[in-house]
Parts: C-alpha cells; sequence; structure tokens
C-alpha cells in the first residue's frame, strides 16, 4: 500500500481491524487487478499456509507459471503472502482474506472491485459532463453482476455489523423497523438479535431478495426479520415504524432524492423515532490519508458508475431537518470516513 498511515491507523491494520483488501483495491489499480485476479483464476485457492512451489500452484490454477509467479509477488508485496524462493504461503492476513476456508474472507469485494475496474475505461466522459453518461449502474447489471455486487456488501457489513448494532439507540418501545435498500440484512438481524422486541423488514429490490433470504435462515433470524420486494424511491413503504435504516443508499442518491426520501421516512415513522444513515461522511476523516483515500476514490467512483457522490454531515443536516427531523446526531465508525448520523423524529 502506498499511504502514510498513523499511528492509529497502523495498529488498526495491523490487527486487521480495517480489513486490507478495502484499502488495498481502492489503492492501486495495478494492484487491484493483481487481486483480483488472485481470486478469478483460483491462483488463491491453491495457498495454504504451508509453503508450496509456484510451478504447483500454476497447474492447480491453469495458468501459466510466469503468471502466477507475477501475481504471487504483488500478493507478497501486499503482504498477503510469504516467498521463500520459487515457493508460497499464505500470511495470517492472506488467508484470513482471501483463503475460500475462511469465514472472514474478502473474495467477492476483491471480484467486485475488479468488475468496477472494467467500468472506468470512460471515465474521461463522465469528468468533462461531471456526471454519468449512461444510465445508472443498477440499472445494467446482469444476475452475475448482482451476485457480485450483493456478496461484496456481505463482506463489506460484516466487518461492521456488530460495531454498528452497538451505536443505534434501540428502546423497549421499539418494535418495528424498516431496512431501507438492506440487501443481505445483516445489520436487521444483529439488532434483532440485540433487541429482541424488534420485528425487521428489508426492503430492496427482487435480485437481492436470494441473499437476503440466505443471510436470514444462516442466522435462524426468520422469525423477527422479514423480505418486502419494493423500490423504497418509487414505491409506498410500510408506515407507523419506529426505526428506518438507511445504511449506504444515500451516496447513490442525488440531493433531490435524499430529501424525497427523508421525508417519506419522516412520514413513515411514529413519534420519537429515529431515521438511521450509515454511509461515507465526506470530511469526518481529519487529516488521515487513508480516509482522503477512500473517500475521496469513493465519490470518484459514485459519480462514474451511479451518478451518485458523498455527503457531508451539514449536507445531511440540510435534508433531513428540511423533512422535519429535530436532531441529527453523527457516531464515527472504525471504519475511514464512515459514520452513522442519527435523525430523531
Amino acid at each position: 500500500m502506498i499511504y502514510k498511515f498513523s499511528i492509529i491507523e497502523k495498529i488498526l491494520l495491523a490487527n486487521d481491524i480495517i480489513p486490507h483488501p478495502f484499502a488495498d483495491t481502492a489503492s492501486s489499480v495495478g494492484l487491484g487487478f493483481a487481486l483480483g485476479s488472485a481470486v478469478k483464476l483460483k491462483i488463491a485457492d491453491q495457498l495454504a499456509k504451508e509453503f508450496t512451489d509456484v510451478k504447483q500452484i500454476a497447474m492447480g490454477a491453469h495458468v501459466s507459471e510466469v503468471g502466477a509467479e507475477l501475481i504471487l509477488d504483488c500478493l507478497d508485496a501486499l503482504g498477503y503472502v510469504h516467498k521463500k524462493g520459487n515457493q508460497y504461503a499464505f500470511t495470517n492476513r492472506g488467508y484470513k482474506n482471501l483463503s475460500e476456508h475462511s469465514v472472514q474472507n474478502f473474495r467477492h469485494f476483491i471480484l467486485f472491485c475488479d468488475y468496477l475496474y472494467k467500468g472506468y475505461i470512460d471515465l474521461d466522459e463522465t469528468i468533462r459532463l461531471g456526471k454519468r453518461p449512461q444510465s445508472n449502474m443498477l440499472e445494467e447489471m446482469s444476475d452475475y453482476e448482482w451476485e457480485l455486487f450483493s456478496r461484496a456488501m456481505i463482506d463489506i457489513s460484516k466487518t461492521n455489523f456488530k460495531e454498528v448494532g452497538g451505536k443505534i439507540p434501540v428502546s423497549k418501545t421499539h418494535t418495528q423497523m424498516l431496512d431501507l435498500g438492506g440487501s443481505h440484512g445483516l445489520y436487521s438481524i444483529e439488532l434483532c438479535k440485540r433487541f429482541p422486541q424488534l420485528k425487521a423488514c428489508i426492503v430492496d429490490l427482487p435480485p437481492v431478495k436470494k441473499y437476503a433470504e440466505e443471510c436470514i435462515a444462516q442466522k435462524n433470524a426468520s422469525m423477527n426479520v422479514s423480505f418486502l420486494a419494493a423500490d423504497f424511491m418509487k414505491d409506498e413503504i410500510p408506515k407507523k415504524v419506529d426505526i428506518i435504516l438507511g445504511f449506504n443508499i444515500i451516496h447513490g442518491l442525488n440531493p433531490a432524492e435524499n430529501q424525497a426520501l427523508a421525508k417519506k421516512a419522516y412520514n413513515s415513522l411514529n413519534e420519537g423515532g429515529m431515521y438511521v444513515l450509515l454511509d461515507q461522511i465526506k470530511g469526518i476523516g481529519g487529516s488521515s490519508q487513508l480516509s482522503k483515500a477512500t473517500t475521496s476514490y469513493m465519490a470518484l467512483n459514485l459519480l462514474h458508475q451511479a451518478g451518485g457522490k458523498t455527503y457531508s454531515k451539514q449536507e445531511i443536516d440540510t435534508f433531513t431537518k428540511h423533512a422535519g427531523f429535530k436532531k441529527t446526531v453523527l457516531k464515527k465508525l472504525n471504519a475511514p470516513g464512515f459514520g452513522i448520523v442519527i435523525c430523531f423524529k
């Protein structure tokens, strides 16, 4: 990685509290492609914590020996493998994030980034126009691309759903919750686990239903968490609820759309309810180079891929208070540049 890290960031990275693939795929495009090829071509599948000869790795992945060595050397530079002569073995970081046998692996996020990179061919046109020249990325995705996207969101969410669950002030009187664009539902599942009186409904597009149902089944959460196939921007959403989650959705909407969604959320909430937003919040990372790098890249990516942007706390306050919310509170997350904004009705 090419950043100069603060002492705190070095500690977080050294202990894998900040997932390394999240930083690596957002830094050097060449190393990001190498990381993608390692997973996509099953080079990573041939690795273990014990050393394996590059010839054996290449044969197992059905790739050239020279190609395998080049990819493995990139992984060595990033700290995912150890190299000893012509042999390679996973480091602890490599096994955790790249091994198909690791429950914490980040493989789908890496593959999704590999897919996103290919869309940067026409970036110049986006920069010239100041907007995405084509339709929204989500409107163009195939079933395979929906799977990449959905499973990448699971990879990201499984790193912080417990942290997020501990930052939302759910009371004993809160019983009904909506999870707009909740996809996999991991945040809803965690909150219902912490607060058994909660009943959550994930509201998202039909292509992600199977991934939500998969996570709900894995976590034995069907008694508390359900799925409603709908477009929360175009369709009516259930009313008389206590909490509405809007996690990683405002960045895909323009200011007018966010104001309309905030008003829809306000009208659906009971008095004293909360509209809870989780996103990259512009400007909350201070002088952190890692925060600047990830939020800047995300802002560029959002404009180019989805016509969206990252918002500051002040901008969020503008559209939520215009909708009627009385007070907002920002809570920072461990991941650089990410935060939760709780809007109280």
